[in-house]
């Protein structure tokens, strides 16, 4: 690999001490998802001194990204969007700061904030000296047009995404290689449980309607109701192996860029299959999240899990009891963008019961926060049922909520309604 007179390479194992070199006492973006660079990390660990005064930024995805990063020094901090539990023991410490923002804003974070190093984990470069970015596109664009010291890894064990964007090897200041397969999620059972939800929210999609979704089961079977559906398209902040359904059914449109999202997060079948894929496009956050985009996308419907709702309307997406196990993420920027959107349908899914059956639709929330107000009322989706909350007050929303409640809860819920100031 010939590089530019301006770029230097030096092997893995010696990338942190250079890191450490131009950015200490700064911050240091690090690719997350399925980029995340762990035999940096690795490298990290066998020079720990190295990360002393550093504060890593990651948009690292929870139960997928599993690096400490604070833990590797006492000096060292890290910056997270979404709570993890890998980084737990760091965030009680107080190493590991969690910025509870919407994606949208985490990216105007990345964007505003001072920044010494970014770390990129690209393709090897092709014969025009181009770097691909391969599965994630999401975060790098607010790195490119900015004075700060840039760093390659190039992993010739990345595949090459057709639509992904590329950059000039030479943009780069330092840049090491590595052989290494990125993370990947094992394929995923469909989820039987999921069956009444995933028909309740396939009769509320159109053909030809253009969808949001996230990662796991429910996605997965909302999909696999859909593959009947014609003409659909994604726009999305990932890409799951989901989408195998779409394409292996011909529900999915043959319209270019009828894939869009920022990352693409599945299995290795999937990152194969979606290599040469024509209808594949990667872009920033600033356009897959961005409210004045999504709202100008006739039949955007955003399709959402959340863990439960109160008779006010107020959703949780983040508490199970006082433990954080999720965060807000992108959820709150598409369902607005979807009900901004001409046709367009904000759907919010909620198992009516949880683990021993207990009700996961209560009177009031007693979670530490709301993730989404009663103001921002979606489409509610439960085994039993969908409903619109947005034009009905507050009583008429209480009593919907009750309706798709699981049968033996519905009379608790309505004797709780009586005491509430509705």
């Amino acid at each position: 690999m010939s590089l530019p007179h301006s770029t230097t390479k030096i092997s893995i194992e010696d990338l942190p001490a250079r890191v450490a070199q131009r950015g200490i006492s700064g911050r240091v973006f690090l690719p997350g998802g399925p980029l995340e660079p762990l035999a940096l990390a690795s490298a990290f660990l066998a020079n720990p001194q190295a990360a002393a005064g550093l504060t890593f930024v990651s948009l690292m995805i929870p139960n997928i990204n599993l690096t400490d990063w604070a833990a590797l020094h006492p000096k060292t901090h890290a910056e997270v969007f979404l709570p993890n539990q890998g980084v737990g023991e760091t965030i009680q410490n107080g190493q590991t700061r969690v910025l509870p923002m919407h994606y949208s804003a985490a990216y105007r974070y990345l964007c505003q904030a001072r920044f010494k190093v970014a770390v990129f984990h690209v393709c090897p470069p092709d014969e025009n000296d181009l770097c691909n970015m391969s599965l994630s596109a999401d975060a790098n664009a607010a790195f490119l047009d900015r004075d700060i010291f840039r760093v390659a890894i190039i992993n010739h064990a990345l595949p090459r995404i057709l639509g992904a964007p590329n950059v000039p090897i030479g943009c780069f200041d330092l840049v090491s290689e590595i052989d290494i397969a990125p993370i990947a999620i094992p394929p995923q059972s469909r989820g039987g449980e999921f069956e009444a939800i995933a028909q309740h929210v396939a009769a509320l999609i159109p053909d030809g309607a253009t969808l949001q979704a996230g990662i796991g089961k429910l996605p997965g079977a909302i999909m696999s109701a859909l593959t009947g559906h014609r003409d659909l398209k994604i726009h999305s902040g990932l890409i799951g192996d989901w989408a195998l359904d779409l394409i292996r059914s011909g529900a999915l449109s043959d319209q270019n860029n009828a894939l869009t999202a920022g990352v693409i997060l599945g299995s290795s079948d999937l990152h194969t299959r979606l290599q040469n894929e024509a209808r594949v496009r990667l872009l920033p956050i600033s356009q897959t999240h961005d409210g004045a985009t999504l709202a100008g996308i006739d039949r955007f419907i955003s399709i959402n899990a959340a863990l439960e709702i109160d008779l006010y309307g107020q959703i949780n997406c983040e508490y199970a009891g006082d433990k954080t196990i999720a965060g807000i993420g992108g959820a709150l920027d598409f369902l607005r963008g979807a009900r901004a959107s001409r046709g367009g349908k904000p759907i919010i899914m909620i198992q009516a019961e949880g683990k021993g059956g207990i009700s996961r639709i209560v009177p009031r929330l007693t979670t530490p926060s709301v993730s989404i107000t009663r103001a921002d009322a979606p489409i509610l989706v439960t085994e039993y049922g969908s409903v619109d909350l947005e034009p009905l007050d507050a009583r008429a929303k209480a009593t919907a909520i009750i309706a798709l409640a699981a049968p033996a809860h519905r009379g608790y819920l309505a004797n709780a309604l009586k005491d509430l100031n509705l």
